[in-house]
């Protein structure tokens, strides 16, 4: 069976709530917050990837073996099927105008603001990027975290504590300052909370932000393959709206197609175990999202989704219980239908999707990534597809 290069067709497809059955990577290495706010790698991240311990890798292992796998389960006892041939859906492909082709690359551009050094005046304003370099010291002692080289500060973000920034309007390109700052009280290092300390800081350039322009030159810079000026890149980007606009046009079809044959089914309830294991998912997958929004996740809920915690659980529960029946939908499709993933499928398929972003072979992916889960994955993607494939489908 030749696998599918689109995405994660199944996690998008089996969302109910906030439940993706896809899989990332796990190791996407975290940032920590250092005293003055500076962004730094945490201590347990080596390349961007967790450093996996010999007890970690044993507990996964361990778990690994003891969980409930869909294709380690029969379906058959859970799942009477009915009708899931055959099945008509009806989806819209947006057409890619001009305007939109010239949007995306505006949404490119202002993506990759580029820092340039202002020339004209050698004073530090307001709304400024000051180039610095400081050293702190409390009691002429410098204390850990206080001291950067060539640190990129926007003058009036209110990133450093009060005073530091304020201190820096007026400076001249080449000077150096001593910053006489006193660190708030509820600051979260005891030993500074509340401490007067000195800073010594030297300016070394002024820069400003800008928007790059559409050049050929600026085109070569994005190292993409076959495209070269501004022209292929035009061509490029229309291609990238079409593609989009396929997924997004299959997504909704696979959608229709398995809500028509989970309800065309008959579905006892499903495991326990199966369904608490997509609890977690869903939790998991949103309190990953908290944590990079820099809040915790009763405030994430609130904020984005407009959510309490009760409210939370509730739908999760309910959604861990539509998504096992889902899975055991498909399960059960595939036991009828011969759909498998073998390990030969399966490292074709990881070599595939992810052998450009540097994994340099299946079993170091799999390192970081649970194998048996990732093939109930890619087995769910594959009957969703054999839905496809056997639907009549307008648009």
């Amino acid at each position: 069976m030749k696998m599918r290069r689109m995405g994660c067709a199944a996690a998008a497809v089996l969302v109910l709530l906030f439940v993706f059955l896809g899989l990332q990577m796990a190791g996407c290495g975290k940032e920590t917050v250092t005293e003055k706010g500076e962004a730094s790698p945490s201590e347990n991240t080596a390349a961007g990837t967790e450093i996996v311990t010999e007890e970690a890798s044993k507990e996964t292992s361990e778990a690994e073996e003891n969980r409930l796998y869909l294709n380690r389960l029969s379906a058959k006892e859970y799942v009477t099927l009915g009708e899931y041939k055959g099945l008509t859906a009806q989806g819209e492909k947006a057409e890619v105008t001009q305007e939109m082709v010239e949007e995306s690359i505006s949404y490119v551009l202002a993506s990759d603001v580029q820092k340039v050094e202002i020339t004209d005046r050698d004073v530090v304003q307001e709304g400024d990027i000051a180039d610095i370099s400081y050293e702190g010291k409390k009691d002429g002692v410098a204390f850990e975290g206080g001291t950067a080289a060539n640190y990129h500060l926007a003058i009036g973000s209110g990133s450093f504590i009060e005073g530091f920034e304020e201190g820096l309007v007026g400076v001249k390109v080449g000077d150096t300052v001593d910053l006489d700052l006193t660190f708030p009280e509820g600051y979260p290092s005891e030993a500074l909370a509340g401490a007067d300390v000195v800073f010594t800081v030297t300016v070394h350039r002024i820069l400003e932000e800008q928007i790059p322009e559409l050049t050929d030159d600026y085109v070569k810079t994005l190292g993409i393959e076959g495209v070269t000026n501004t022209e292929e890149y035009r061509d490029y980007a229309r291609r990238s709206i079409e593609e989009a606009n396929e997924e997004s046009f299959v997504y909704d079809i696979q959608l229709q197609l398995i809500s028509q044959t989970v309800e065309n089914a008959t579905v006892s309830e499903p495991p326990l175990e199966l369904v608490n294991h997509y609890q977690a998912v869903t939790r998991q997958q949103m309190e990953s999202q908290a944590y990079y929004s820099g809040m915790d996740l009763e405030t994430f809920l609130g904020a984005y989704y407009g959510l309490t915690m009760e409210a939370f659980e509730e739908e999760m529960a309910a959604g861990a219980v539509e998504t096992a029946k889902q899975a055991l939908v498909c399960k059960r499709i595939a036991e009828t239908e011969g759909i498998q993933v073998t390990d030969a499928e399966l490292a074709e398929h990881v070599a595939t999707i992810y052998g450009d972003a540097g994994v340099g072979s299946v079993e170091e992916f799999f390192a970081h990534v649970d194998r048996e889960e990732y093939r109930d994955s890619l087995l769910i993607e594959e009957v969703l597809w054999f839905l496809y494939d056997n639907a009549v489908i307008t648009e």
